[in-house]
């Protein structure tokens, strides 16, 4: 017997709204909670979809057509405006019109789909910065789990519902459609007509699946796309973006969290390197584990491609890799996109480029490409021993492209990459992806910086200060963090 699903933005049966009950207690009880702190972190990072649709009618004698009004959400995963959401949320829409968090209107153009997943990728253009979603893990989820979602159902914006984790990896069809979700997450969370292309959440207020379809005819069946499958298919649509705007010359695959990962999310590793391409002049070898691109943490797939969006042919940006636990930093420059190219001229496994590494015009002074490599290696234990972090340089000119407005207080930065656990920066707080623009009266624009502070003055530090104040720049934001010396 065939069973009936519907997508949730193309369903019109009422189904009545669960709302997060608020708790009763005297005026003095916090009313604060992990699900009001989950949704006020993750609300400005979803968007509401509308446009009018066209619905074909083909008879005997005559083709007429058929409008009405198509709504969903969509997720803010990088802050230039690309935004991930149903393909069927987006389909056929005439004028795709978004409305983000703070009211602001835009019209959206479509960039790539997925119709196998339902998933596709848009863009808006907006002069400030948006916030993307943080995205948590799916492949370890349990049923029972507690879960959020944050949609538009029936025009009502950035509605609130919660419920729990049902089960996992259902196979889902869409009646009267050959479109079927694979390994979907089964919930019991209220989701509705205008739901479709919005988050679920975790308690950690990390994204876990993006809202997909509701049983018809029922209460408390709904699914979801898992996240893994998301951001893999995210990444895929947006590296046709990056493929269409510069060459680097690197295929990579997301695998599970390793030693290399401080932060326990995937690891990228580079499956291959195509003979005479930036990369390959560059030194990147198949088997690296890339750990950032510029200014970005690699936590996924999907950060991979984000690094090198909007990049222009012979520019280059620093690549930080682990190549036989050693913490390497090379430039890359990337070139024009070769049209008609081979795309099997991969070195074979295990081998070096053809090519030999050359440094890049201005190429950040990094353990790859000085000398003395011994010296700086032990000068960087010091740093992890001292102060706890592992990192990577920042080339002038991209901060200075990136971080404009903090140019008159600061001429550069260090990314970084990881941070030991129990270490000084740990207790200051320090997290991967922060950029550290000085520590105590030193500017930090340089792994020469860093390694000088920990290394050669961290003893005089100690005996002086009980607590050494940093700069730090997180999501735009200019923050003063507190090492404790003693």
């Amino acid at each position: 017997m065939m069973r009936t699903f519907f997508i949730t933005s193309a369903s019109l049966f009422i189904v009545s709204c669960c709302l997060i009950s608020s708790c009763m207690g005297s005026s003095e009880e916090p009313r604060a909670n992990w699900a009001t702190e989950a949704y006020q972190k993750n609300c400005v990072s979803v968007v509401f979809i509308q446009g009018d649709k066209v619905e074909e009618r083909r008879g005997s004698n005559t083709d007429s057509e058929r409008t009405f009004n198509g709504m969903g959400s969509g997720i803010i995963i990088d802050e230039r405006g690309y935004i991930i959401t149903n393909y069927h949320v987006v389909k056929d829409i005439r004028r795709i019109q978004v409305k983000t968090h703070d009211e602001q209107d835009f019209v959206a153009t479509l960039v790539a789909k997925d119709a196998d997943t339902d998933l596709a990728l848009i863009k808006i253009n907006t002069r400030a910065p948006l916030r993307p979603i943080t995205f948590g893990r799916s492949n370890d989820l349990m049923p029972g789990e507690v879960c959020l979602a944050i949609g538009n159902p029936y025009g009502y914006v950035y509605s609130l519902t919660d419920g729990r984790i049902s089960a996992i990896n259902r196979e889902v069809g869409v009646d009267g459609s050959s479109l079927v979700y694979r390994a979907a997450i089964q919930t019991n969370t209220e989701i509705n007509p205008g739901n479709s292309g919005g988050p679920l959440i975790n308690i950690h207020g990390e994204m876990i699946g993006i809202n997909v379809a509701i049983r018809q005819g029922a209460t408390g069946i709904a699914f979801a796309t898992p996240v893994d499958q998301v951001v893999e298919v995210a990444a895929r649509l947006l590296g046709e973006v990056v493929n269409q705007q510069v060459a680097h010359g690197i295929t990579v695959s997301q695998n599970e969290p390793s030693d290399y990962n401080a932060v326990k999310r995937f690891f990228i590793r580079v499956e291959s390197v195509e003979s005479n391409s930036p990369a390959a002049f560059a030194g990147i070898q198949r088997g690296d584990i890339l750990s950032g691109i510029g200014k970005y943490t690699l936590r996924n797939k999907l950060d991979f491609y984000r690094a090198l969006l909007d990049l222009q042919p012979n520019e280059d940006i620093a690549f930080s890799l682990f190549r036989n636990r050693e913490l390497l930093d090379v430039a890359v420059v990337v070139t024009a996109p070769r049209r008609g190219a081979v795309a099997n001229r991969n070195v074979s496994p295990g081998a070096s480029p053809s090519v030999s590494p050359q440094p890049a015009v201005a190429a950040p002074r990094t353990a790859s490409n000085t000398a003395n490599n011994s010296a700086l290696a032990e000068a960087d234990r010091m740093v992890w021993e001292n102060l706890g972090i592992q990192y990577a340089a920042m080339p002038p000119q991209e901060f200075a492209k990136s971080y404009q407005e903090f140019l008159t207080k600061f001429d550069g930065a260090v990314i970084v990459r990881a941070v030991r656990e129990g270490s000084p920066a740990d207790q200051a707080g320090f997290t991967t992806g922060d950029l550290v623009v000085g520590i105590g009266p030193w500017g930090t624009t340089s792994a020469n910086d860093i390694r000088w502070i920990a290394a050669k003055e961290w003893s005089k530090i100690r005996s002086e200060n009980e607590k050494l104040q940093a700069d730090v720049i997180r999501e735009g934001t200019h923050y003063l963090a507190e090492i404790p010396m003693q």
